[in-house]
């Protein structure tokens, strides 16, 4: 009986060993396991270029709609910007957990700290994107596909979209811009102006679409023109469709063009570099007797000849004024003319610094008229009316010009 139930015991000792084989084997990692758990240690310094235009997909389908990217970029237009570090694009973050996945079944051991997407949304309706990998410069492209949507309508973004492709907006200095321009002596009302002075019904002419700016993004450098640089949002049935980005929102003293091209006039001071300089040539042509210096400046097309005619006062009719033009080329032209009705007219090709003077040095500034704010103009096309002042001089300023179109460089 007692080696009976040693026998027993020792079959129960053997088997239970065998058992913890079995387990125990079963748990030890195979050879493919292995080379598995080896190759997803492989993290950022191993991609290159080649891999990740490989593995991430040409297409991205995601639930997040058209109208919940609209609500986003409308929330960062609005918010301030210590804020807006907490708010998410939604497509961009479904996005990256999708290339976080792929990354993971790649054998890739990389965070979504080394990776940034981006979903581009000026001109492609957030239909495009691109992910990069930070740090080394490596990017690859993609379109998005939305599946669902709740109220973004695809004809109303066309709409929008030809709307705003078709706003005629001015160059300033490389940028699209919108002007807001005031006579040189209006002083009252230049003071009071804001970047939500302009209407941009002006340019849409279009009550459907809403326009709505971006806080500020930064300012013009002093003088003038004035202003800041915003992105605007275009709404239609409280959806936004489109987003421009770096308008130029300025105000300016001047005027603007029959075509529609804003040009500012700047007062060249005393004490300015280029003021003297015509000082000079002016006293070196025998003149002296000098009422004001000027720039203009048009920010747009322009024509091969204009008429520009400064008002000086009926005081001087018949009196004989010195315009110098000091031309792009750096170059000077002078021009000879007499006051009738009181103004002053010559033909120009460019704008640039003007400089006035009476060509009798012994005729007093102090008897020159204040121009008034109604003075009558010919039937012809006048493109530019603009006040001027100097002291006690206040002068108009307008631009007849011909029909032959050129573009300024």
């Amino acid at each position: 009986m007692k080696k009976t139930s040693k026998i027993l015991l020792s079959a129960l000792v053997i088997s239970s060993m065998f058992i913890t084989m079995t387990v125990n084997a079963q748990e030890l990692p195979t050879t493919n396991e292995i080379q598995m758990t080896k190759e997803t240690t492989k993290t950022v310094n191993d991609l290159t270029q080649e891999e990740l235009n490989s593995i991430i997909p040409s297409e991205f389908t995601i639930t997040t709609t058209k109208t919940d990217v609209a609500n986003y970029y409308d929330k960062v237009a609005h918010t301030y910007d210590e804020e807006i570090d907490n708010l998410q694009h939604p497509a961009e973050k479904e996005i990256m957990e999708q290339i976080a996945t792929i990354f993971n079944e790649n054998g890739y051991n990389i965070s979504t700290s080394e990776f940034s997407v981006t979903v581009q949304f000026e001109y492609e309706y957030w239909e495009s994107g691109y992910v990069t990998i930070i740090g080394k410069e490596m990017q690859k492209g993609f379109t998005i596909k939305y599946t669902k949507e709740n109220g973004y309508n695809e004809q109303d973004a066309t709409y929008v979209k030809n709307k705003v492709d078709s706003m005629k907006f001015a160059d300033y200095n490389g940028l699209d811009a919108v002007f807001t321009v005031y006579d040189l002596d209006d002083e009252e009302n230049a003071n009071k102006w804001t970047f939500d002075t302009f209407d941009f019904n002006k340019l849409l002419n279009d009550s459907s679409i809403t326009v709505k700016k971006s806080d500020i993004r930064g300012g013009q450098g002093g003088g003038t023109p004035w202003g800041t640089v915003h992105d605007l949002y275009f709404y239609k049935n409280d959806v936004l469709y489109f987003v421009k980005t770096n308008v130029s929102i300025l105000g300016a003293y001047g005027t603007t063009l029959e075509n529609g091209t804003p040009v500012n006039m700047g007062k060249i001071e005393t004490s300015d570099e280029i003021y003297k300089e015509l000082a000079k040539e002016l006293d070196n042509r025998g003149f002296n007797n000098i009422i004001g210096c000027y720039e203009l400046e048009a920010f747009g097309t322009t024509t091969d000849n204009m008429k520009v005619a400064f008002s000086i006062g009926s005081n001087y009719n018949g009196k004989e004024v010195q315009i110098l033009h000091r031309k792009k080329d750096n170059t000077y032209e002078i021009f000879k003319t007499t006051v009738v009705d009181g103004k002053a007219e010559i033909t120009v090709s460019e704008f640039s610094p003007f400089m006035i003077a009476l060509s009798d040095n012994s005729t007093s500034i102090e008897n020159v008229n204040k121009a008034p704010n109604n003075a009558q103009t010919s039937s012809i096309d006048i493109v530019l009316y603009s006040i001027v002042a100097f002291g006690s001089l206040v002068g108009i300023i307008y631009i007849l010009v011909n029909k032959n179109k050129k573009k300024i460089a």
